[in-house]
């Protein structure tokens, strides 16, 4: 049984994980429950969806059981850390997206009230934007995402179920480049840290 939180910003591919995730549990047949919760997306609002993997009753993850946090956005994982588990982890890319209530009200971004916040649990950033450009396609980034959690074991799914559920989430044209994603996700996390989970 596991239950994590993925969160982020409108047109980062949260719910699009989330969906790849959901579907190779089901794959297996595993029971599954999602639920989201979003924003005005198409103006970078904020999103978040909860997949719980197990026997659960409920598709919402009551404060505190977490297992983990999978965000695509900096400020977003502040915001949802109060779901997380003691023990649990977070795993970030590390980007910052202004929301667009503080760009209107001319607020700086609060990096050290963020920083201070994130210093208090177990962390892994995930490099994926990074990994995105390098491969030349940006929209991967959410498929990066999804081999770093992969590789953390939490999921309990089989590589194979995961490639699957790309294949069947995605259109035929963009298979390659996101396989090459998930292949580089997994490859992020330092072995040590991921085989300590």
């Amino acid at each position: 049984m596991v239950s994590i939180v993925f969160a982020g910003v409108g047109g980062q591919g949260v719910i699009t994980v989330a969906m790849i995730i959901g579907r190779a549990a089901v794959l297996e047949g595993k029971n599954v429950l999602m639920t989201e919760l979003h924003g005005m997306a198409q103006r970078g609002g904020k999103i978040s969806v909860e997949v719980r993997i197990g026997d659960y009753k409920s598709a919402i993850i009551p404060g505190g059981t977490a297992d983990a946090i999978v965000a695509f956005e900096e400020l977003e994982a502040v915001r949802n850390v109060a779901k997380l588990k003691e023990g649990g982890i977070i795993l970030l890319s590390r980007r910052k997206i202004h929301p667009v209530s503080m760009t209107m009200k001319n607020q700086n971004y609060p990096d050290e009230l963020i920083q201070n916040e994130l210093n208090k649990y177990t962390m892994m950033n995930v490099e994926a934007d990074q990994v995105a450009l390098e491969l030349g396609y940006k929209r991967v980034a959410n498929t990066v995402m999804v081999g770093a959690v992969y590789s953390t074991g939490l999921l309990g799914l089989r590589e194979e179920s995961l490639i699957t559920a790309i294949k069947e989430s995605l259109p035929e044209k963009v298979w390659k480049v996101n396989l090459l994603a998930f292949e580089h996700g997994k490859r992020l996390l330092p072995v040590e840290a991921a085989s300590s989970l």
